[in-house]
């Protein structure tokens, strides 16, 4: 059943046995795993059936640590939540999400890496990955690149090496969440979708310890409270920890703060272009076709270069890959990314307000950051047009490949999110970043690069050309939009803000799922993981409300 605030009344909601905060890929897989358990279920979501720009602007937030996304391009409000922006394109007009899960060496406690280790290891988490994969329309078959090679695609690089693997990738539908699961939960009979429902706070007894309600605001301002017997945070590896700290009244640090640890260890993917990779032969170019998207049945996939557990092990490295891309070059090309500019942002901003005839959020502001970033903006805008304009229609055949590498970060509890002195239009304190790239990340990323041309070179495949970095961390890094660890699992409230069944330390209905939960995040994207885990907690949900 659907209910939209905008046209909703009504003071109150529920009482429900189960309330999931958050449409996104997290919450759905839990409504979807949970429709026909005989709960009464109330899926909460910030946004309407479609992603909308008045709602998605509600995740601006401030950037004060190393230059990152605009918050609001790196998430999507609506049903369906960040899968609407999945646009990995495998074909003309084909969109898939990249998917592996992750290695059982990041789930262990390594030496030298602080804070490493989940609380359970990989065999935990191995049954629910194999039933998330058909969330994407994927078949149930091994992450190995051995079980995908055949006699013209093979994972040429890493055979016969002791130092070297294929990490292997595939691609699903992404799609699904907003076609599929979320139109089905809204006709469903025992689950009702509250849309336009921007939750504001977690209302709690006296104590803290018991979660009795989520207070949320309609678009016209007013409140609804919505009331449950249990309660899921499902709303982001950023929201989650914003959620958590907002809901003060009772606890003044938050819920799930007692020791500080909500919003801390924030983790992204480093991606990071450095080096290139030349082939001691050019006839070699055309056989790493396994190391490019290609399809093979009905799935695509992709191979990457990865080091061995051991080695990971062994050199106390994080874990790490790097894909290939072809380049008629043998030279780096330039790391030039303008998403990372405040003047870009501006520039986007004042653009979306002269659309819909709005005034400009902090105008005064925007036109300072514009102002400021404009000799850079220009030769960039120019160079772009004129590379657009020249582009030809074949490609040139490759002579090199620049690497692209993806790496872990190890946690930090400097990096972190938490509570603006800005406001957004509902009157709470808005988001603030404070990204940190420490000295560990880049270095284990150097050492592991230094890895793959050595072991290339004693393979006699050819050379890499390795850059030497002049700072650090250098200019250049981004994320891969994946917000992780905020509300890391641990078995210790001192440690963590959730324990291994996903429940906040200190209240007990109140559970956290998605990606904010990750100790550590690996090298693989997280969105497998995220449902994996989601479907482990419906499990223990399951048990806990029939």
């Amino acid at each position: 059943m659907k209910i939209d605030l905008q046209v909703f009344e009504q003071p109150e909601l529920g009482p429900y046995d189960l309330c999931i905060v958050g449409g996104g890929v997290a919450g759905l897989t839990l409504a979807w795993a949970l429709r026909e358990s005989g709960l009464r279920i109330c899926l909460v979501e910030t946004g309407g059936e479609r992603p909308e720009p008045a709602t998605n602007r509600l995740s601006r937030g401030d950037i004060t640590g190393y230059p990152y996304f605009p918050l609001d391009m790196a998430r999507a409000r609506a049903l369906g939540g960040s899968s609407h922006l999945w646009d990995y394109e495998v074909a003309p007009g084909v969109c898939r999400i990249r998917l592996r899960p992750l290695d059982p060496l990041d789930f262990e406690r390594r030496e030298g890496i602080s804070f490493s280790g989940w609380p359970f290891g990989y065999e935990t988490v191995a049954p629910y990955y194999r039933r998330a994969q058909a969330f994407f329309g994927l078949e149930d078959r091994p992450y190995t690149a051995e079980a995908w090679a055949s006699a013209t695609e093979r994972p040429l690089l890493s055979e016969g090496s002791g130092v070297l693997r294929t990490a292997l990738f595939q691609f699903g539908d992404p799609t699904r969440f907003y076609q599929v699961y979320g139109p089905a939960l809204l006709a469903a009979p025992n689950v009702t979708v509250c849309l336009h429902a921007h939750v504001l706070e977690l209302l709690t007894n006296e104590t803290g310890e018991v979660v009795e309600g989520v207070r949320v605001a309609r678009p016209d301002r007013a409140t609804v409270t919505i009331r449950a017997r249990c309660f899921v945070l499902a709303a982001g590896g950023l929201e989650n920890a914003r959620l958590l700290l907002l809901s003060n009244q009772v606890c003044p640090q938050g819920l799930g703060n007692s020791y500080d640890r909500v919003g801390r260890f924030f983790m992204e993917h480093l991606h990071f272009l450095s080096g290139v990779f030349v082939p001691a032969d050019r006839t070699l170019i055309p056989q790493l076709g396994f190391y490019r998207l290609h399809r093979q049945g009905d799935t695509w996939i992709m191979g990457k270069l990865a080091l061995r557990e051991e080695v990971v092990r062994r050199e106390g490295l994080l874990n790490y890959c790097v894909a290939l891309w072809p380049s008629d070059r043998a030279a780096l090309p330039r790391r030039n990314n303008p998403l990372l500019w405040g003047g870009f942002e501006a520039l986007r901003i004042l653009r979306e307000a002269v659309r819909h005839r709005t005034w400009p959020e902090d105008l005064p502001r925007q036109l300072f950051r514009l102002a400021r970033d404009m000799p850079r903006l220009i030769p960039w805008a120019t160079t772009r047009l004129l590379s657009l304009k020249g582009k030809k229609s074949e490609e040139r055949m490759p002579v090199a490949f620049v690497l692209h590498h993806m790496t872990e970060q190890a946690p930090n509890p400097e990096s972190r999110v938490r509570l603006s002195r800005r406001r957004d239009v509902f009157g709470q304190p808005r988001l603030e970043l404070h990204w940190q790239i420490s000295r560990q990340d880049v270095e284990s990323l150097q050492r592991a690069q230094q890895l793959v041309a050595r072991e290339l070179a004693h393979l006699g495949w050819g050379r890499v050309q390795v850059e030497t970095l002049r700072r650090i961390p250098p200019d250049g890094i981004t994320g891969g939009f994946h917000h992780m660890g905020t509300t890391r699992m641990h078995a210790s409230p001192r440690e963590g803000v959730v324990d291994p069944n996903c429940r906040v330390h200190g209240v007990k209905n109140l559970y956290v799922t998605g990606s904010s939960v990750f100790p550590t995040g690996g090298f693989a994207n997280p969105t497998l993981t995220i449902v994996a885990l989601s479907l482990r907690l419906a499990d223990h949900l399951r048990t806990r409300l029939t």
